[in-house]
């Protein structure tokens, strides 16, 4: 990666990055003091968030998303 590379910005992942501090908000986690099975939940939680998010914006059904800690939607 070039350093160009490391400061273009990225919509999704700035929209990943939002849910993300959003989701460290709602449960009141600090992100560097966190138990390894409260950052699986953070983490978990914030792709189903982020994946309702992409389906919502690119009209795809809210069921295509793979639920929380769950199999892949069929």
């Amino acid at each position: 990666m070039t350093a160009k590379e490391y400061f273009e910005r990225d919509p999704e992942r700035d929209v990943f990055y939002r849910i993300f501090y959003q989701t460290c908000q709602r449960f009141h986690v600090i992100w560097s003091a966190a138990s390894p099975e409260v950052r699986a939940f953070v983490e978990e939680a914030t792709r189903v968030a982020y994946e309702q998010d992409k389906a919502r914006r690119s009209g795809a059904p809210l069921e295509s998303v793979k639920p929380f800690f769950g199999e892949p939607a069929c």
